[in-house]
């Protein structure tokens, strides 16, 4: 059976420099990354963000992705992934317009209002 907490005494798990799990309390709660390390559990949501570095690399090993994406009702799949792929799509847009590829941008451009009819 697999126990979490035998992830959190693998010495070889956590590559993140000790200085950093030791010093760095979150601004809210106070809590340190070796807090998180000993119970498995965290003080606040801003923990999350302070922690953000080596909490990926934990969520990982974990579940192979850190980003939660939860249970989706089957009604909702499609929605949820059209959503997702304009969110891309519009950040690859903004990246290209910025750096100045045009060609690229207008191949995305076309492709989200593709996307955008139906």
């Amino acid at each position: 059976m697999f126990d979490i907490f035998d992830l959190f005494n693998d010495s070889d798990f956590f590559q993140i420099p000790t200085t950093y799990r030791e010093e760095t309390h979150c601004p809210v709660c106070g809590r340190t990354y070796s807090d998180f390390k000993k119970t498995g559990k965290l003080g606040c949501s801003e923990c999350y963000k302070t922690f953000a570095a080596p909490l990926s690399a934990v969520l990982r090993q974990i579940h192979q992705n850190p980003v939660h994406t939860g249970k989706i009702p089957g009604n909702m799949r499609m929605k949820l992934s059209k959503k997702r792929r304009l969110e891309e799509l519009r950040t690859k847009l903004q990246e290209a317009v910025r750096s100045e590829d045009y060609e690229t941008a207008a191949k995305l451009h076309k492709e989200i209002r593709d996307i955008e009819k139906g």
